[in-house]
């Protein structure tokens, strides 16, 4: 999985870097947000909980996505300005509590 920066602004008076991105995920589904949180966390050198994945969207019949991600200077700016179901979808125990799901399908149960 491949992120390219197609745009990176400053927004100094909402203290926040917005970023539109392309991503190659070659073969594999779509790449699910938390790994781009923590991605996009380290590329910006930021902690996830100041990185925020407004839209992750794969171009019909390819292996290619477009996103747009907003990086906050701290965390109470985030919260003010952060939609509540943005930063629901973004919650790191959310995507926990998929990834202990998805292991459980995969391990059977013995009888």
């Amino acid at each position: 999985m491949d992120i390219t920066p197609t745009r990176d602004v400053y927004n100094p008076i909402l203290k926040r870097r917005e970023v539109t991105f392309f991503v190659d995920h070659g073969v594999a589904a779509t790449p699910k947000l938390y790994d781009m949180r923590k991605q996009l966390a380290s590329r910006y050198r930021a902690a996830e909980e100041l990185v925020f994945i407004r839209k992750l969207e794969t171009l019909t019949g390819t292996t290619k996505a477009v996103g747009e991600a907003e990086v906050y200077d701290s965390v109470d700016t985030a919260k003010s300005l952060v939609p509540k179901h943005i930063a629901e979808r973004n919650k790191l125990d959310r995507h926990k509590a998929a990834k202990e799901e998805e292991e459980k399908k995969e391990t059977p149960q013995k009888k």
